[in-house]
């Protein structure tokens, strides 16, 4: 593998896809497919498979016949020989197929980041923050960082989720290093796109179990501040959840005029 971070873009069949995941019990009926996607992920590539990735829906297309309505984006330090390579030992032919693996392109991302560089972003994310339960250190649970500011808030106070779910992310920024949040207007991010979702998770019996939680679409300009903190960045991704389909940092370069 090179140090360098690949694009992976798959073109996947979301009707054997979803075939696959239902028959491996890795989904639920209408459930989200990160849990699935991650297993697939796994069962074509092994420990190659790339993370973070990103499910799009291809722009006015509604399902097709043939399942193609939808991109997978990853990123990964493998190159596409090497991928290709690790299909070639897979056993599992169904998956190969579901993900259309051995179609897959590959575009390289930039080996240094100039610093002061700006770009628009999308990133889908899981805005929580993570406080014991009950009291008890030994036991946590993820909970949406809107309605934590809202329990803190006072009465007449108002509370904007896009503002919180900003805040959070401005937050992630400052801790990972690398980039900053650009303020654009009079809002640090646009929250382009909310619902609460619940994803799957095996608990500690190996059960699959779902978790209901905020599922986030933010957008904004962001500016690198350090080369190479922002490549651990993006190979990185940002918050939780980040092998099932969350946190990936989706960029390009910034329209003139934006700031």
């Amino acid at each position: 593998m090179t140090s360098q971070i690949n694009m992976i873009k798959f073109e996947p069949d979301m009707v054997r896809l979803s075939e696959w995941a239902y028959s491996r019990n890795l989904v639920k009926r209408g459930g989200d497919l990160g849990y699935a996607l991650h297993g697939l992920l796994k069962a074509c590539f092994g420990d190659l498979a790339p993370q973070p990735f990103s499910l799009q829906q291809k722009r006015g297309q509604a399902m097709r016949e043939d399942g193609h309505s939808y991109s997978l984006l990853a990123y990964s330090h493998a190159t596409k020989d090497q991928l290709l390579a690790q299909t070639q030992h897979c056993s599992d032919d169904a998956a190969v197929e579901a993900l259309q693996a051995r179609e897959l392109r590959h575009n390289s991302m930039p080996e240094k980041w100039i610093v002061g560089r700006t770009f628009e972003f999308e990133v889908r994310v899981r805005p929580v923050i993570r406080q014991d339960a009950d009291g008890r250190r030994d036991a946590t649970v993820e909970r949406d960082a809107f309605l934590v500011a809202c329990d803190c808030a006072s009465s007449d106070m108002l509370v904007s989720r896009q503002q919180v779910y900003g805040d959070w992310l401005r937050k992630q920024f400052s801790r990972l290093g690398g980039a900053k949040l650009v303020q654009r207007g009079d809002e640090l991010v646009t929250l382009a796109a909310f619902q609460r979702t619940r994803i799957a998770r095996r608990d500690k019996t190996r059960k699959l179990r779902e978790i209901d939680g905020p599922d986030a679409t933010l957008r904004g300009v962001l500016e690198v501040t350090d080369s190479e903190a922002f490549s651990g960045l993006v190979e990185r991704g940002i918050g939780r959840h980040r092998a099932f389909g969350f946190g990936m940092i989706l960029l390009r370069p910034l329209s003139t005029g934006h700031v």
